[in-house]
């Protein structure tokens, strides 16, 4: 009898943990389409007051799959953006660059988002003193997001960009290249 009772509970407490299991079971992770904005202030990185653009604005729209791992979340995402300058000191232009990037973001899975993001990619610079220069664009950053809605998140970002011209332009002190740092506030829509 003390068998019969043994192997009884034994098998209503393994259906038991088996129901209990599943019921607590993560859902199945889903990939994530992700749609969103940039919209900043521009500042010279570097600044000898002869050949590097002053202050300006940009934006960049950004479109991606957002790849959740528990508590944190990886994104692939391709930015295309317009940044403009006020000018530099030798013209009254206004250099306008626009450019696609492709690159990765990645932070914690909470109601704040924290993360950090790299893109590179392709760019051209128009109404600037040397002509319409153009090659590889790259950033680096860090945002904080939070989720306003269920699939909405707002946020601040800042981040170093740096244009490395194809042409080679010689000026005085070197190579010409652009770098800037950008600042603002995002956000972004999550398709579940």
């Amino acid at each position: 009898m003390k068998q019969v009772l043994r192997r009884w509970f034994m098998s209503v407490g393994t259906v038991v943990g088996a129901l209990v299991a599943t019921a607590m079971a993560p859902s199945e992770a889903q990939a994530k389409l992700i749609y969103g904005v940039h919209l900043g202030a521009n500042s010279p990185a570097m600044d000898d007051g002869k050949r590097w653009p002053e202050f300006g604005g940009g934006f960049q729209l950004r479109g991606g799959l957002e790849l959740p791992i528990p508590f944190f979340e990886s994104e692939i995402e391709i930015l295309v953006g317009g940044q403009v300058f006020r000018g530099d000191a030798t013209t009254d232009r206004m250099p306008l660059l626009v450019d696609g990037r492709f690159g990765l973001r990645g932070g914690v899975n909470w109601a704040v988002f924290p993360q950090a993001y790299v893109h590179v990619g392709y760019g051209r610079a128009f109404g600037y003193k040397y002509g319409a220069p153009h090659g590889i664009v790259a950033d680096i950053g860090a945002a904080f997001d939070v989720t306003a809605l269920p699939y909405v998140r707002i946020g601040i970002f800042g981040q170093y960009n740096h244009m490395m011209f194809a042409d080679s332009i010689k000026v005085t002190g070197g190579d010409l290249d652009l770098q800037w740092f950008s600042f603002g506030i995002s956000g972004c829509f999550v398709d579940d």
